[in-house]
């Protein structure tokens, strides 16, 4: 199963020529985990009082196509891994064609790694048994897993 939300390129999202700056994905990345740890129930700024962090460790992207100001895009998010303090993360980011009937464009792939760790000092942990049940209906299972 894959987490998804709706967003809209924004102007503060471009650079002057109206096409989404690249660090600008980092944070639509990141505004896509924050709401899918709140959406199972873990909201980042929670986990964080509980003294938890999730910092990424690995990032890598590749992108596609460009998004423009304007554009509604959807970002999904799904894992690959769960682990016993690192999680998996993989991200795709559609925008929908202009008339919107066309339908919509692979942008931008995206595969981090996030690992559980004390706040403040950075030791890592694993992931609270609360966390990791809510993360497995998010698992992504590929060919290779299935008999």
């Amino acid at each position: 199963m894959r987490f998804s939300v709706r967003k809209q390129v924004r102007f503060h999202h471009c650079d002057p020529a109206g096409i989404v700056f690249y660090p600008q994905y980092f944070y639509l990345l990141h505004e896509t985990q924050e709401d899918f740890l709140a959406h199972i129930g873990h909201p980042e700024h929670g986990l964080i009082a509980s003294g938890v962090g999730v910092p990424i460790v690995d990032l890598k992207t590749e992108f596609l196509g460009m998004c423009r100001y304007g554009d509604e895009i959807v970002i999904s998010l799904g894992l690959t891994r769960v682990g016993n303090a690192s999680i998996g993360m993989s991200y795709e980011i559609h925008s929908y064609s202009h008339p919107p009937d066309k339908g919509q464009t692979l942008k931008l792939i995206a595969n981090t790694v996030v690992v559980c760790s004390e706040i403040p000092h950075g030791k890592v942990l694993p992931i609270p048994e609360g966390l990791r049940t809510a993360l497995l209906p998010y698992l992504e299972t590929t060919k290779e897993d299935k008999p």
